[in-house]
């Protein structure tokens, strides 16, 4: 935040005149493949947002400054989501209308400049961010920006990843800076810029259209991106039956990694298991009971909070 020091004061500020604008926040826990992982994840969040609640509960207050970004007549959150959540929560509960919170307040700022240093900000502190969540945080960072030029080489350093992950960011970013053609700042908002960003990377890769191929930002996540670009999601016709053999199991592979997400892993190893018993394939999966108690940690998988008690949750694939 140091090059922005000349446009920055402290004040003292109501937290229901800041804005808290969800495409901000770099945590997005749907990224996390472990079922395990990801809700550890999502407890950490509820833990944190509970200490701050209870210590504003006890007239402790908040303990470190928010940092807002003034973007035209709006003041967005940068850092300090989950304390002006608490903040919130505090005034409906205690029915106070009057709670101030110290904020740092950068003026004359880009909405590009406030969402690249949010992406920033949340990567470094706070409730742990998965490495998973991070590497997207950069590639979002990197399309807002407008940086679709990089090396391999660069985006090794920049993203602090592999060269085999770097290479699929370079191919995601190359196709997402084809579709777009600039920068948020030829866009009327962020909505429009992934919007735009969706319709022309589906309407060039039709494999695209599946739900799982975007993160809870608007942006594609770079493995499918990538994957899509190199024609891993396409039947190449030239091949002999070995290319033709690994193809299909290529294809079968990542069906049932798309299946086991969407469905968890106890209700697909249940299925599978009645597959296996009523078919030919000689695979043979012990029954649930013992393998729940062999796991020891191991729960079943529970009914999603968006239920509505009649629809099925679906793949990412239309069938499997």
């Amino acid at each position: 935040m140091k090059q922005y020091m000349s446009d920055t004061s402290f004040i003292d500020i109501n937290p229901r005149e800041v804005v808290l604008d969800p495409a901000m926040q770099a945590r997005d826990t749907d990224l996390i493949k472990n079922k395990n992982t990801r809700r550890a994840q999502e407890l950490k969040q509820q833990s944190q947002s509970q200490e701050i609640l209870d210590d504003l509960h006890n007239g402790l207050g908040i303990k470190q400054p928010i940092i807002l970004f003034e973007v035209g007549e709006k003041k967005l959150v940068v850092d300090g989501f989950h304390r002006v959540s608490a903040s919130l929560s505090y005034m409906k509960e205690a029915k106070c209308d009057d709670l101030t919170v110290r904020a740092m307040l950068i003026k004359n700022r880009s909405y590009t400049e406030a969402f690249l240093a949010a992406q920033e900000a949340n990567q470094g502190h706070g409730v742990g961010v998965t490495k998973d969540e991070v590497n997207q945080s950069k590639f979002r960072s990197l399309v807002i920006a407008g940086r679709y030029d990089y090396s391999v080489s660069e985006i090794e350093k920049l993203v602090g990843c592999s060269r085999g992950q770097a290479n699929h960011v370079a191919r995601a970013l190359q196709a997402c800076g084809e579709a777009v053609q600039g920068r948020l700042e030829d866009y009327k908002s962020l909505e429009s810029f992934t919007n735009k960003l969706r319709s022309q990377l589906e309407l060039k890769y039709p494999e695209a259209s599946t739900k799982s191929t975007w993160d809870s930002k608007g942006f594609p996540k770079v493995r499918r991106l990538s994957d899509f670009v190199s024609g891993k999601g396409h039947m190449p016709k030239d091949m002999d039956n070995e290319e033709y053999r690994h193809h299909l199991i290529q294809e079968a592979y990542a069906k049932i990694d798309s299946l086991i997400e969407s469905v968890g892993e106890d209700n697909f190893r249940e299925a599978l298991r009645k597959t296996a018993r009523a078919s030919t394939l000689g695979i043979s999966i012990t029954r649930r009971d013992k393998w729940l108690e062999q796991a020891g940690t191991i729960e079943s998988d529970e009914v999603p909070d968006s239920w509505d008690g009649a629809s099925v949750p679906k793949s990412s694939y239309d069938v499997f």
